[in-house]
């Protein structure tokens, strides 16, 4: 069999296959409850390395790793990326599993594996078709030092003490009825009577 005849065979089944998928995907819908399929999963990952611009695979932290710098990421990440991602890093969250695809779980190699300025890039810049959104402003590559620090902290993920769980959970966003919960809790520690709700 010639050459051409060969590639053209190859081509023609890449076509089929990738129509049969489109077809399934479109007769079962696409519902943000079910996991991502292996080549959804392939194709996210591939998009997600395409879109980082290879100035930014060379960047190394220029933030020094100090406990100071550190405890900064961690402020930060539980305000802002805990949500979705989990003060852990492992997504596993009541926003984080409507999500699709699924936050990674930031622990694991897939994200660790990723250099300085990957990790920095993409959370300037955000993850196009996912939830991740931008979080920085436009800027010369490398110029958010809180971002940097957030870097730190992700790859201080995997270290995580109980300690510092503990405390992610007290910096946490709250809603209005946590808060109000906290402060009877605290009332009732301290032999005080909870104010009376009103009954309108």
């Amino acid at each position: 069999m010639k050459l051409w005849k060969i590639a053209l065979l190859v081509l023609t089944l890449v076509a089929l296959t990738g129509a049969a998928f489109t077809v399934a995907m479109i007769r079962r819908g696409f519902s943000a409850r079910e996991a991502p399929s292996t080549v959804e999963k392939i194709a996210a990952l591939t998009a997600r390395q395409m879109a980082i611009p290879s100035a930014y695979a060379g960047l190394h932290n220029p933030v020094a790793a100090t406990g100071e710098n550190l405890q900064a990421g961690l402020i930060h990440f539980s305000d802002h990326c805990a949500t979705c991602h989990a003060n852990d890093g492992s997504g596993d969250t009541m926003f984080g599993k409507g999500l699709y695809p699924p936050p990674p779980d930031m622990r694991l190699p897939a994200t660790q594996s990723q250099s300085d300025g990957e990790l920095y890039y993409t959370i300037e810049n955000g993850v196009r078709l996912s939830g991740m959104p931008a979080f920085g402003e436009e800027r010369f590559p490398g110029g958010d030092n809180d971002t940097w620090k957030l870097v730190l902290f992700l790859r201080h993920m995997q270290k995580l003490s109980a300690d510092e769980l503990t405390e992610m959970k007290r910096l946490n966003p709250k809603t209005e009825e946590d808060r109000q919960e906290e402060q009877q809790e605290e009332l009732f520690l301290n032999g005080e009577d909870p104010p009376v709700k009103s009954v309108k």
